[in-house]
C-alpha cells in the first residue's frame, strides 16, 4: 500500500505574543502515494511549489484531538464527520487543501481536490484518491505530531495543549482496554469520552457473547441502536433463518488465508470468490438458483420466497465455526437474496471464530462490508465473463439490464462492477 507522510520542510518565525503561535508556524508538505495534497500555484510569484505555509501546531492538534476518529470511523454523511475528517476543519485562519481521509478500518482513502481561485494568489492543484493502510496513515500522523513537539519543546515551549493532548492519545493507545473503549467510541461516530457509558457497557458485554468483531460491524451500522438490532436479530430472524451447509469448508477456509494480507479487502474478496467457484467446479457464466440450491443443500423456494419476518438487515448465524450456518434473508427480489447469501458465505469464510452473528449491513461503509459485497459480485458476475457478455465497448443501459438477467443479478450491481474497474464512470452510480 501507499505511503503517508506529512513533512516539515522548513520552521518559520511569526509575530506574535503567544509563543505557539510564533514558533509553529511552517512549510509543510503532505505526501499520500506518489501525490502531493499541498502542491500550488502561487499567481504572485508565478511558481508551483510543493509545499504551504500554515500552522503546523493547528494541524498536528486536529490530528491529536481526532486520532481515533481518523482511524476507525467509517464514512458517514454528516457534519460531525466532516469536521473530523476533512484538513479545512483545521482552521486558525489558513487556506487548506480539500483533504479527505476516509477509513474502512483497514485502509484510508486520502481524497485531495483541486481549489478554485476566488481570492489570494494561491490555489491547491491536485485532484487524487489514493488508498493508504491504516498502520501506514497513523505511522505518518505519529511521525508528524512527534516533530511538532520536538520543535515545541526546541524552543522551550515547555507545555501546550498539544503535548497533554497527545500523552492521553498514547496511553491510550498502548492499553488494550482503553484502546479497544475508543476504538468502538470512534466506529459509532463519538469524539473519546463522548459515548454514553450505559451504551459502551452494553456493547463490550454483548461482544462477549456473539463476537467483537460482529458488534464493532454492527456499531458502524447501527450507531447506539448496535445492540437493540443483535436483539432483534438474534429473535425471530434467527429461527426462520435457512441452514445452509458449505461443501469443502476447511480446505475454502485454508486457502482463502493465504491470500496476499496486503491486498486490499476487494482483490481478496475477489480471489476468494474464485477460489469457491473452482473449488466447487462450477463453469463460467451465471450461477443458477437451482445449482446454488443444490450446492448449499438448501431447498430452490427458500432462496425464492420472502420469509413474513422483519429484521434490520439480513444476516448469519453461527453454532460454531463449522460448515454450516444459518441465513436470515430480509430481501424482496430474488436478485437481492442470492447476493445477500453470497455475502453471509464470503463472511462465514473469513469473519473472526469467536463471531456468532454476520451482519450483512448496508450503510457501513467498513472493509468487512467491502469484502462481502465483492465476493457476492465475483461470485455471481465474475469480470471477465461479464465483459465476455458485454460486446459493445460502452454498454448502453438496455446492454446492463440484458447482463444483469443473464447473470441474475441486479442492474445496480452490473454498473457497479464496470465502474469500479473503471469501464464506466462513477456518475452512472446514483448518489449514496
Amino acid at each position: 500500500m501507499s505511503h503517508f507522510s506529512v513533512d516539515l520542510h522548513q520552521w518559520l518565525t511569526k509575530e506574535s505574543e503567544d509563543p505557539v503561535a510564533r514558533f509553529s508556524l511552517a512549510e509543510l508538505s503532505i505526501t499520500a502515494g506518489g501525490w502531493k495534497a499541498t502542491e500550488i500555484e502561487d499567481t504572485v510569484s508565478r511558481t508551483v511549489r510543493p509545499w504551504v505555509r500554515v500552522s503546523a501546531f493547528a494541524l498536528a492538534r486536529w490530528f491529536a484531538i481526532n486520532w481515533w476518529r481518523l482511524l476507525w470511523e467509517p464514512e458517514r454523511n454528516t457534519t460531525s464527520w466532516r469536521m473530523s475528517h476533512k484538513v479545512g476543519a483545521t482552521g486558525e485562519g489558513y487556506l487548506w487543501p480539500d483533504l479527505t481521509f476516509s477509513s474502512d478500518g483497514e485502509t484510508v482513502l486520502v481524497s485531495s481536490r483541486p481549489s478554485f481561485l476566488k481570492s489570494g494568489s494561491v490555489r491547491y492543484l491536485n485532484n487524487f484518491d489514493e488508498f493508504i493502510s491504516v498502520h501506514q496513515f497513523a505511522s505518518g500522523i505519529h511521525s508528524f505530531i512527534e516533530a511538532v513537539i520536538r520543535r515545541l519543546s526546541d524552543t522551550e515551549v515547555r507545555s501546550s495543549e498539544l503535548q497533554n493532548l497527545w500523552k492521553e492519545v498514547l496511553v491510550e493507545r498502548y492499553d488494550p482496554k482503553l484502546a479497544s473503549w475508543r476504538r468502538l467510541e470512534a466506529i459509532m461516530g463519538y469524539d473519546p469520552d463522548e459515548a454514553p457509558e450505559q451504551i459502551m457497557t452494553a456493547l463490550q458485554f454483548t461482544a462477549r457473547e456473539y463476537g467483537s468483531g460482529a458488534v464493532e460491524e454492527m456499531a458502524a451500522e447501527s450507531m447506539q441502536d448496535a445492540v437493540t438490532n443483535i436483539e432483534t436479530l438474534w429473535g425471530r430472524p434467527r429461527k426462520e433463518a435457512i441452514p445452509v451447509i458449505i461443501p469443502s469448508f476447511e480446505d475454502l477456509k485454508r486457502r482463502i488465508s493465504k491470500i496476499q494480507a496486503s491486498l486490499f479487502p476487494w482483490q481478496r474478496a475477489t480471489e476468494a470468490a474464485r477460489i469457491v467457484r473452482k473449488l466447487w467446479s462450477l463453469s463460467p457464466g451465471p450461477v443458477s438458483t437451482s445449482t446454488l440450491a443444490d450446492i448449499l443443500s438448501v431447498e430452490q423456494r427458500a432462496l425464492e420466497e420472502t420469509v413474513n419476518v422483519q429484521g434490520p438487515i439480513n444476516a448469519g448465524f453461527r453454532n460454531s465455526e463449522t460448515n454450516i450456518f444459518s441465513a436470515f434473508l430480509r430481501s424482496h427480489l430474488p436478485a437481492s437474496r442470492r447476493f445477500a447469501l453470497l455475502r453471509l458465505i464470503g463472511d462465514h469464510l473469513t469473519a473472526p471464530r469467536d463471531d456468532k452473528l454476520l451482519p450483512a449491513t448496508i450503510y457501513a461503509k467498513t472493509r468487512r462490508q467491502k469484502f462481502q459485497r465483492a465476493f457476492a459480485q465475483e461470485f455471481l458476475c465474475p469480470y471477465s465473463d461479464l465483459l465476455s457478455y458485454l460486446t459493445p465497448a460502452e454498454p448502453s443501459d438496455e446492454d446492463i439490464e440484458d447482463a444483469a438477467h443473464h447473470f441474475d443479478v441486479s442492474a445496480l450491481m452490473v454498473k457497479t462492477i464496470l465502474v469500479n474497474k473503471g469501464d464506466l464512470e462513477r456518475s452512472c452510480l446514483p448518489c449514496s
